[in-house]
């Protein structure tokens, strides 16, 4: 393994650890929800409210923010002076904290005209809809934070600081968890406590933040004009457009989820649907991406293709080794896990079949999320904001057509099955788009780890079923799923090492490596 990909999964390390904390703690939270409140009413409305702040969360914070800036200080930082570096993170940090800053007042205006649109199903019933509201004026200015902490945390990650912009959420899962625990309970309606945790949450990430900002050399200064700062806001404005298309897909599955056509509870079955799929894609891809771009945007800035080339390679098929078990696993054991992950309290045996039913068919799309986050990152990596935009957009459409056409017969699979057909869609036309971009052939690369992947994947999804049909009569739920998953690992792992897998042995290093210490200076 080169030393390149060498310090990028050592980052992924620091990255996917405080992220599977954040994941535990995010399932935690997500099953207290549920415990509260099901997929009714109160569910629905806070999952339709906290989906603004999070779509434009994802449009100035988290996404855009950091895919525009990192480039852009990761070329600076290794071209010009520390003075000049600085210059650009002040300026870069005023203009974001403006810009989100007033979209969060506005939201808080315009509140009532955005559930219309987000969720039009809602109007049916009056006091459904005015609590959503509620919901949403509360939770709009968690949208200034998230994005100054997304800020800091794209300047922290420029310097190969990794592992403390990744706790964010965790600390955030903390503070929400301590709502549904102790002040949903005393408030009337309890979510008005889970969203106020939420606001809580946003402030905790950026106080936590500071310290270490100002450590490595960040100082907030009033500066506006700076030329590197405007070629972030060029490199922004295409990116926001391509988290738009993203988050136009989300928005589109909300409102066809939001009508009764869909199946009572569609919009809470979908976001905890989601959020399992989420867990295996930050684990590993998400953080994968998140590490290699300031090191592909290094490459880039000295015209080091070749080096570009192989890094990528190697991160896609570490990707590939992992996520193809687990969509294999989530799509075979999408029942036994939503009843044990969450039926409970309110969320009942309906509940839990709706939400495995939009689980199963979302998992069908989990290397195709994988992979698009890596091939995104590698184009913004090379400062190539457009490219991912346009393919998203084509994507988006043909997500939509599928969407309507699949609604009126399977309900709120169809529009999990019509998201992960249209992300397969989006990840090939990437993936072949960069080759093109690098004058370069990546497939060929990844073809037989592909097919010796999915053999081992089939063999472990057919041990895991049949061991779960053995145990399930004998044992518990909670126990039978858990020897079940294991035996799929350890399955898992020996197919692998029969067919030859050499990523495996990355992966154990990768589990087993004693703290590692990717670079964090310059």
């Amino acid at each position: 393994m080169s030393t390149l990909l060498a310090r990028i999964t050592a980052s992924t390390r620091a990255i996917s650890l405080a992220t599977a904390a954040s994941r535990i703690l995010g399932f935690v939270r997500d099953l207290l929800i549920a415990r509260l409140f099901g997929t009714g009413a109160q569910a629905q409305a806070f999952v339709v409210a906290f989906r603004f702040p999070n779509l434009l969360r994802d449009l100035v914070g988290e996404g855009a923010v950091t895919s525009a800036i990192v480039p852009v200080l990761s070329a600076t930082k290794a071209t010009r002076s520390p003075e000049a570096f600085w210059h650009v993170v002040a300026a870069s940090c005023v203009r974001v904290a403006v810009v989100a800053g007033v979209l969060g007042c506005v939201g808080i205006v315009a509140a009532p005209w955005l559930v219309r649109l987000m969720a039009p199903g809602f109007l049916q019933d009056p006091e459904k809809f005015a609590l959503t509201v509620r919901l949403t004026r509360i939770l709009f200015p968690f949208l200034t934070l998230v994005a100054v902490w997304a800020f800091l945390g794209g300047v922290l990650n420029s310097v190969h600081r990794f592992g403390l912009p990744a706790a964010g959420p965790v600390v955030l899962n903390l503070v929400m968890i301590a709502g549904c625990l102790w002040v949903a309970p005393r408030v009337e309606p309890p979510v008005i406590g889970v969203v106020w945790a939420v606001m809580a949450g946003g402030l905790a990430q950026v106080m936590m933040l500071l310290p270490t900002s100002f450590a490595v050399g960040f100082r907030w200064q009033w500066v506006w004009r700076d030329p590197a700062a405007s070629e972030m806001g060029r490199l922004l404005m295409p990116r926001l457009f391509g988290t738009a298309v993203y988050q136009a897909a989300v928005f589109l599955n909300t409102i066809l989820a939001s009508l009764p056509l869909a199946g009572a509870g569609a919009v809470a079955a979908l976001y905890f649907a989601n959020r399992l799929v989420q867990l295996p894609l930050a684990l590993f891809a998400t953080a994968s991406s998140q590490a290699s771009l300031p090191m592909l945007s290094e490459r880039a800035a000295v015209n080091d293709l070749g080096t570009f080339r192989a890094t990528l390679t190697g991160v896609l098929r570490l990707v590939l080794c992992e996520s193809l078990p687990a969509a294999v696993g989530l799509f075979l054991l999408a029942t036994p896990i939503i009843h044990v992950c969450f039926q409970r309290g309110a969320f009942d045996v309906s509940s839990t079949l709706i939400t495995a039913s939009a689980l199963r068919w979302l998992t069908i799309g989990l290397l195709a999320y994988a992979a698009t986050k890596v091939l995104t990152s590698a184009f913004y990596a090379l400062k190539d904001t457009r490219t991912p935009v346009r393919l998203a957009a084509e994507a988006l459409v043909v997500n939509g057509l599928l969407a309507v056409a699949l609604l009126p017969v399977m309900q709120v699979a169809g529009l999990a099955f019509a998201t992960a057909v249209s992300s397969l869609l989006n990840a090939w036309r990437l993936l072949r788009a960069l080759e093109r971009r690098l004058g370069g052939a990546l497939w060929p690369n990844l073809t037989g780890l592909f097919w010796r992947v999915s053999l081992a994947s089939a063999i472990m999804g057919a041990g895991c079923w049949m061991m779960w049909q053995q145990l399930t009569p004998h044992l518990s739920p909670l126990v039978a799923l858990s020897v079940t998953i294991g035996s799929g690992i350890v399955i898992y792992g020996l197919t692998c090492a029969a067919l030859h897998v050499t990523e495996l042995t990355s992966i154990v290093r990768w589990v087993r490596a004693p703290n590692p210490q990717p670079s964090s200076s310059g």
